[in-house]
């Protein structure tokens, strides 16, 4: 079939509505044009594919066009991610092509038999040429057809992972290669793999993974450390290891058995260029000398996830060890559960490695359990830390918050999350005005707040009645009922509407409290993303305190401009008396970089509701031009009826159509990109 290129100005009905415009030599000019354009852009067009679905798998065998596109083309891909299916079909049709063209010769190895039909659906085989030139492999052994399919692979995951590894010698100038869902546990496939990898001498980036039920021998990790060629930069292990392995042994006459192809080539010289290291995760935890190892293989590591060790103590020789081996350590990550400890060890590592060194420290899993240990590590590094990333904990003091706050300078990101924001919330009390912060390089800053005065005595019981009424913070009213059952405390009391008043009537320390924390906000000039959780979360006017979810909040008077309001003067303090302030909008519209406000904003709150209108939308349009995202309406306002929607937010919406303003996906952690 001709190309578009062809075809596309020899269409009739298109040639008639030129024509009037057209001179007739313009018609092969705009032909010859054309076909100059396919000529130089397909190269670019086919340089990246993606084939991961099992829609676009069968629609490419269902179609000998597209099969033909691919055969033309398939010299041009240089990034291809895929999954095990097409990969399968790919290397049938490899075969057929071998097959029909005999001076077309490819290693072979012998570890590798020749498969049969890998496929239980009737599809022609067509002959493919083999693909050389790729620079980057993101390939998994995972099928892209639903579990009892009657299409895809029928082939076992050792046939499967040494069809894979020959793929990849085919193309020696990999520099970015991740496998995903592959059974290295296996001696034989791990061996092969290793080989493999040995082999590619541009390879820079390495990631594989093995799977949520599959587990990779110790040996095999280290087998492919000491193969692994002196170009790697980064190397990371998405999977588990030493579940069931006894202890390992890096001789490798011993561990690095004898296959088909020979010994294996190991390396005697460290990887130099290696500056990532993500080792698989050890439920066991790893032993010291197995981690001395890894760094004495890779003596450069600049960023390094720090895997589970036996024992907490362990880390304290661990910490030395790494200030002796990696000097150039910068980055510490810890997606790994930590389970007792809670991440509790790292913090050495923080604690003896040189002054100002560290740059980014992100956890999946702590609890800052010390009155001031945690801040004094980070206060080591203040100087450069630049990223603080705490998307699931335990547990945060409000003291540690604020002390990041007011001596980090370098802080770019900060991310302190949780299931229950009541442990990890900033509370207002604790700042002191007469430290400012000093982090104003912010572009990420998430934090709970909570603006009440902290209780130093017991809460006043509820009135004695036959069932104890209790709210807990839920989703829904059918497991709150079952909570409370279990707990023997009757049927939940009924969350009944009430009438949010100002909780600041008469309280100007308060109100000095949160004016100060809003010009604090405004000196972020940097921000991009924005997410103030609300924590205040007690009725004042309820006998029984309830817990309310972060979006039942706003923070008083944020989102609104000065206006005259002499009942909100008298209430203000003397300062903010004399200048007539009653909102602090106006303390962010240096924020122009902003482009997502979330957490406790949404405007339907009836404390907004009075002091909110065209004025304070106008201003957010004019001072925050980037913003894509505030969370100022409930999840699925596009569907509200008219009348529904506040006249000012429907002229944002028709203003910016492209602004989303709602929850904007699931609220879950933000794990770490970089490792």
């Amino acid at each position: 079939m001709a190309p578009a290129s062809d075809t596309f100005f020899s269409i009739p009905e298109l040639v008639d509505a030129l024509a009037p415009y057209l001179a007739p030599q313009d018609l092969p000019a705009l032909l010859r044009t054309n076909r100059n354009n396919y000529a130089a852009f397909t190269p670019y067009f086919w340089a990246d594919v993606t084939i991961n679905t099992s829609s676009a798998i069968v629609r490419l065998m269902d179609s000998p066009e597209a099969c033909r596109a691919l055969y033309r083309n398939i010299g041009f891909i240089r990034h291809l991610r895929t999954k095990a299916d097409f990969l399968l079909y790919y290397i049938e049709g490899l075969y057929a092509y071998m097959d029909s063209r005999p001076d077309v010769i490819l290693p072979h190895p012998n570890y590798l038999r020749r498969p049969a039909s890998t496929w239980s659906h009737s599809y022609s085989v067509f002959p493919f040429p083999p693909i050389t030139q790729l620079v980057r492999l993101d390939v998994s052994t995972a099928t892209a057809f639903d579990k009892g399919s009657s299409q895809g692979v029928t082939t076992t995951t050792l046939d499967l992972g040494l069809s894979m590894c020959w793929f990849i010698s085919l193309n020696r100038g990999l520099t970015h290669l991740t496998l995903r869902d592959e059974p290295l546990n296996g001696n034989h496939l791990g061996r092969v793999f290793a080989r493999t990898v040995s082999r590619l001498s541009c390879l820079r980036h390495l990631r594989f993974s093995c799977g949520l039920l599959r587990d990779m021998a110790v040996p095999t990790f280290q087998m492919i450390l000491l193969t692994c060629p002196p170009t790697l930069e980064l190397i990371e292990g998405q999977n588990y290891v030493g579940i069931f392995n006894e202890e390992d042994s890096l001789d490798p006459y011993n561990s690095m058995e004898l296959d088909e192809e020979g010994p294996l080539e190991v390396r005697q010289e460290p990887l130099y260029r290696v500056t990532r290291l993500k080792p698989p995760w050890n439920m066991r935890g790893y032993e010291r000398y197995q981690l001395v190892r890894m760094m004495k293989i890779c003596p450069n590591v600049e960023a390094w996830d720090v895997p589970l060790t036996r024992g907490e103590r362990l880390f304290g020789n661990v910490a030395g060890d790494v200030k002796d081996l990696w000097p150039r350590l910068q980055e510490l990550t810890c997606k790994v559960i930590h389970f007792d400890c809670h991440g509790h060890g790292v913090l050495p590592i923080l604690e003896d490695i040189e002054m100002n060194q560290l740059r980014v420290w992100a956890m999946g899993d702590y609890s800052d359990s010390w009155p001031t240990r945690t801040l004094d590590a980070i206060q080591r590094h203040s100087e450069t830390l630049r990223e603080i990333r705490f998307p699931w904990t335990h547990s945060f003091k409000s003291s540690t918050i604020q002390g990041i706050m007011t001596s980090c300078r370098a802080l770019e990101h900060l991310e302190i999350g949780a299931v229950d924001t009541f442990r990890i919330k900033l509370w207002l009390e604790d700042m002191d005005p007469e430290v400012p912060w000093v982090s104003t390089r912010l572009r990420f800053l998430k934090i709970a707040v909570d603006w009440n005065d902290k209780r130093d005595k017991p809460r006043p019981r509820p009135k004695p009645t036959p069932t104890v009424h209790m709210s807990i913070n839920v989703r829904n009213e059918r497991m709150s009922a079952i909570l409370a059952s279990r707990m023997r405390l009757g049927k939940p009391a009924s969350a009944k509407p009430t009438v949010e008043v100002d909780v600041f009537e008469g309280n100007r320390r308060r109100w000095a409290r949160l004016q100060w924390f809003y010009k604090q906000l405004g000196t972020l000039t940097e921000l991009e993303v924005l997410d103030l959780r609300a924590t205040t979360g007690f009725a004042e006017e309820e006998e029984t305190k309830v817990l309310r979810p972060y979006a039942e909040f706003t923070f008083p008077r944020l989102l609104c401009l000065s206006g005259d309001d002499a009942t909100m003067a008298e209430m203000m303090p003397e300062g903010g008396r004399q200048q007539g302030k009653v909102g602090y909008l106006r303390e962010l519209s240096k924020l122009r970089k902003l482009r997502e406000l979330r957490g406790s904003f949404r405007i339907d709150r009836p404390a907004v509701k009075a002091f909110m209108g065209t004025k304070e939308v106008e201003f957010m349009h004019t001072h925050w031009p980037e913003l894509r995202v505030a969370e100022f309406l409930p999840e699925g306002y596009e569907s509200l009826e008219d009348g529904r929607i506040p006249f000012h937010m429907q002229w944002l919406i028709e203003q910016r159509p492209f602004t989303k303003l709602s929850k904007t996906g699931p609220d879950t952690p933000q794990y770490f990109p970089r490792i």
